[in-house]
């Protein structure tokens, strides 16, 4: 991500950019700002909106410190420029809160455009500027609003329409399954991709809305659709395109009968196989007006699935960037390899020039042999090749549109002559997510441990968070999901896509309570084991902590209690034992049957916190005896008295003290055990399996023990992080050891990446207190360990922008922060044993002589505490400097 020297300048601008609001001219300094980043449903302006009680979120800004909203005002409108809301007027309503505001005004009608605008008052009762307008359109509520019937039969199908004017709103909503393009009057709608999302087709299907209003044009018009198999592995259109006119009369274009249809140069298409395009058979103008479809054949009707129709409420899979190759090799006659740089998600473009009928053959790799052929061993049976057939007669450019690959090197033969480096693209695809977080710091090994992450989590964002994105899986493995969620959440807005995950798991619950490993469910076993079952109660959690999402909670409780009283059937003594994976992958393995007791009292220690958010009081004090007597099982079961720890083995020791599993009397036996066999009997390595690792980094912090931490995390040598980027990964293994042969050995594989959100709690110091949602109460408390000298994280929280960027000398600290509007932050500077301490905030003193000196705006107390400054803060952009002797 960052070499040393880029790390420095990212500090530099980090602390430039955090300079104190108080060091402006006045004539510069506003009064309470308009709010901005408007959001419905976590979403800017979404299409599509089926929820019938939409929420709003919004983010302001203020020049003083340690100000915070007292009220706002939320208009809703059917009228773009209406200055009063004839859908919904919250008055001016007396809240602190800025999201997961919910709408409370008349019922929302399907297919319609609304717009808001919010504004609110400070501390002073001073009133804000009206945010820009914000929109959000309605999807279709009811399944009664949909006409069309679902078609297909071929992978091209057409419709041409006339319209007597120009229109003055037009809506198309498609679920063309697997995979689907929409195409109209020639052109692309959009820039989704891939689309619709992955789904149990039996129980839900995604439909997508586009705005083609400008597409749309007087007189003739065509619609075109591009089928795909995709996860499906058939093709059905449901189609219905809504045209309002100037005149107040509606047009509709439906899927039906009259449509028709014909096999394009799509000769086939497979996600793990590829796609052959044959450009011979193209048919230019198939999707405008005017095209002879005469020799098409009518549409079939066809059997669509089962499942609900939901809008695609989640950022859509989209070509996010393209890539130039490092370099190309020659490994034998007429075979060319193109070096990427990189392992990533997607597919390569093309371009060539040559005689009709070439078939060009890309084939996609995420390793090499040492002859420098690809090597797609651990593709398994994914056949992973495109074939690009020539049409002739001049330079052509292609891509793919059915498929995608997980991949770093593209082998290109059957290619007219010689490639060159400008032959191939390679085009970056993946779930669209928001990235919010950033983080980086003096030690290189660590900014390339944070790349790789980012790399290994974002290309495996495929509208389902799946395990790897180059073999014959791909799949939305639970233990995966819930053990890189926390990470995910603060590298990218994740609140969208996880508020559709959850509800896929949900769909796959049967009415005995059990879920599955995989949702939505190809492999594995239902039920799943707890430590991947255990996705379902922690995501929903992670929801309500980092988003104050109640509403998750409120929608699964009776289902997160059915999966409780699910395990509570299989317990043996007040234990869930049951386990098929365990700490999956461990280079010690820890016995499956601990692991899932741990869960089984996680999930129901998660149940009883999310009850008392409810309010359901009562239902708290039943799990929270019923955790009581799991944590008294586990303790029985597992304690070795004569070893004093719960096993040989990390993960087991990590478990047993991570939930205070360990009662008081055991702990510093176990504690000591897990310390001296990371320290001693493996020179600060783990031996720890995707579960251990995903609680081994924060327990060592909690316990005092951040050195420790930091020495695991910058070790090069096996089994490390380090050595994966020592041995040349751009994205997280599957292994911690370097493999190839046909099995387990994915090289972009983010389950061990649970350590990114290590990276932002611990050493750039950003947390919530216990007691926080939503980010509504930071705690900054970076660890400044053995060599670091410097490190910054930001993250675009719901409420604001959240930094902690720190560097230290032999005899100073500094700690610049920013603290969203509204929010109360507690910031830890260590003393490092330094005597006559001051600490200063933008050149002003707010300690001195072992005493809190007031006067400096948004500083609230200033104490001595545990070998820390202690400094307690209201919003704002801060400097902080502590020096000593």
């Amino acid at each position: 991500m960052f070499s040393s020297l880029h790390s420095l300048s990212f500090m530099a601008i980090a602390f430039s950019s955090l300079l104190s609001p108080a060091t402006l001219p006045a004539a510069e300094i506003p009064g309470p700002q308009a709010p901005a980043d408007l959001r419905c449903e976590y979403l800017a302006d979404p299409m599509g909106v089926d929820v019938l009680r939409p929420r709003f979120f919004w983010t302001a800004g203020h020049p003083e410190r340690g100000q915070s909203q007292t009220a706002y005002q939320l208009v809703v409108s059917t009228q773009q420029d209406a200055d009063i809301g004839d859908a919904w007027d919250s008055g001016k309503t007396a809240s602190g809160t800025s999201i997961q505001v919910v709408y409370g005004g008349k019922s929302l009608e399907s297919g319609r455009t609304y717009y808001w605008k919010v504004r609110w008052w400070d501390l002073d009762g001073r009133e804000s500027p009206w945010s820009l307008t914000a929109a959000f359109d309605t999807g279709l509520y009811e399944r009664a609003d949909w006409k069309g019937q679902w078609i297909g039969g071929k992978n091209q199908l057409r419709k041409e329409f006339v319209l007597a004017s120009r229109p003055k709103r037009a809506r198309a909503y498609i679920c063309g399954l697997g995979y689907s393009e929409l195409r109209i009057n020639g052109r692309k709608a959009g820039s989704n991709v891939l689309d619709p999302g992955w789904t149990t087709y039996e129980k839900r299907v995604l439909y997508v809305t586009h705005d083609v209003t400008r597409m749309l044009r007087q007189g003739p018009n065509a619609v075109g659709v591009i089928l795909g198999n995709g996860w499906f592995k058939s093709r059905a259109l449901l189609f219905q395109l809504a045209i309002e006119m100037e005149d107040g009369s509606r047009v509709e274009v439906v899927s039906d009968p009259s449509w028709k249809a014909a096999d394009g140069p799509i000769l086939e298409d497979s996600i793990y196989n590829g796609e052959t395009y044959d450009a011979r058979r193209d048919t230019p103008g198939w999707d405008g007006p005017g095209f002879d479809d005469r020799e098409w054949m009518p549409a079939e009707v066809v059997k669509g699935p089962a499942g609900v129709l939901s809008s695609q409420m989640m950022p859509a899979i989209r070509v996010v960037d393209t890539i130039i190759p490092l370099r190309m090799t020659n490994p034998a006659p007429g075979v060319f390899v193109f070096d990427m740089g990189q392992n990533f998600s997607g597919w390569a473009r093309l371009r060539v020039e040559g005689p009709a009928g070439t078939d060009v053959r890309l084939r996609f790799a995420e390793l090499l042999y040492d002859n420098g052929m690809i090597n797609q061993e651990n593709l398994r049976s994914a056949r992973a090749e495109d074939h690009y057939i020539l049409k002739g007669g001049g330079e052509e450019a292609w891509e793919p549109r059915l498929t995608y690959h997980g991949f770093r090197y593209v082998e290109v033969t059957g290619f007219p002559g010689t490639p060159g480096l400008d032959t191939l693209r390679g085009r970056v695809v993946h779930s669209a997510v928001r990235p919010t977080g950033s983080f980086a710091c003096s030690k290189p090994v660590l900014n390339d441990l944070q790349r790789i992450i980012v790399w290994g989590q974002k290309t495996n964002l495929h509208s389902v968070p799946t395990d790897c994105d180059q073999r014959d899986e791909r799949m939305g493995w639970m233990g995966d999901a819930q053990g890189t969620a926390e990470e995910a959440m603060m590298n990218f807005d994740m609140a969208a896509f996880y508020t559709n995950f959850v509800r896929d798991i949900r769909d796959e619950q049967d009415d005995q309570g059990r879920i599955t490993d995989t949702v939505p469910h190809i492999w594995g076993g239902r039920p799943a084991d707890p430590a991947w079952g255990t996705a379902y109660p922690l995501l929903c959690w992670y929801m309500f902590k980092y988003y104050g999402d109640t509403r998750v909670l409120e929608e699964n409780y009776d289902r997160l209690k059915r999966y409780v009283g699910f395990l509570q059937s299989k317990a043996e003594n007040g234990l869930v034992k049951f386990s098929s994976y365990g700490d999956w992958v461990a280079v010690e393995k820890c016995p499956g049957s601990l692991v899932s007791s741990f869960y089984h009292y996680y999930d129901v220690k998660v149940l009883a916190e999310v009850a008392r958010v409810l309010g359901k009081v009562e239902d708290a004090k039943t799990y929270d005896r019923l955790a009581a007597g799991i944590r008294a099982a586990f303790h029985r079961e597992y304690f070795d008295p004569k070893t004093g720890s719960y096993g040989s083995t990390q993960t087991a020791n990590t478990l047993a003290l991570f939930l205070d599993l360990a009662p008081e009397n055991a702990r510093d036996a176990a504690w000591s055990r897990l310390f001296d066999d990371i320290v001693y009997v493996h020179d600060s390595h783990l031996t720890t399996g995707i579960i251990g690792t995903k609680y081994v980094m924060e327990l060592l912090t909690r316990m005092g023990s951040s050195d420790l931490a930091y020495d695991i995390a910058t070790r090069t040598t096996y089994p490390s992080w380090g050595y994966m980027i020592a041995n040349g990964a751009t994205t997280l293994w599957e292994l911690w050891q370097k493999r190839e042969g046909p099995s387990m050995n994915s090289h972009n594989h983010p389950m061990f990446g649970s350590v990114g959100a290590w990276l932002y709690k611990a050493l750039a110091g950003i947390e919530q207190a216990e007691s926080s949602s939503g980010f509504e109460k930071l705690l900054l408390r970076p660890q400044m360990v053995r060599d670091l000298r410097y490190a910054s994280g930001s993250v675009k929280t719901v409420r604001g922008d959240v930094t902690c960027a720190w560097s230290r000398t032999d005899r100073s600290v500094r700690l610049d922060a920013a603290v969203p509007l509204g929010v109360k932050a507690e910031a830890a500077i260590p003393k490092f044993n330094l005597k006559s301490l001051t600490v200063k905030e933008g050149g002003k003193t707010i300690w001195a002589e072992g005493a809190f000196v007031p006067g400096v705006e948004g500083v609230i107390e200033v104490k001595d505490a545990s070998g820390s400054i202690i400094i307690k803060m209201g919003s704002g952009r801060y400097a902080f400097e502590l020096t000593g002797k």
